[in-house]
């Protein structure tokens, strides 16, 4: 079952701020809602400095192995930590 935890409409130009939320990896997000004379606007991001980094549990030999088993990423187990290293390297 899902909750709405805050319901707010944009009337005028502005910028609402929401924090204490997370994604699916437990890293702290802040989404910023805003309104200007283009329309409405929804950005997630990611606070640099509490991410954390992501952990396969496996040797990098292993994740070489598996990588390799996989011709499109998007069948590979480990497409996650692929995407967060590519990610922590940018």
């Amino acid at each position: 079952m899902k909750k709405i935890i805050l319901a707010q409409v944009l009337t005028t130009k502005g910028k609402t701020e929401f924090s204490g939320l997370y994604d699916k990896h437990g890293n702290a997000v802040t989404v910023d809602v805003e309104r200007d004379s283009s329309g409405v606007s929804l950005i997630v991001w990611q606070d640099e400095q509490k991410k954390q980094h992501f952990d396969c549990g496996i040797s990098e030999e292993e994740i070489q192995r598996t990588c390799a088993m996989f011709d499109d990423c998007g069948d590979c187990p480990l497409k996650e930590y692929c995407e967060s290293e590519a990610l922590k390297q940018n």
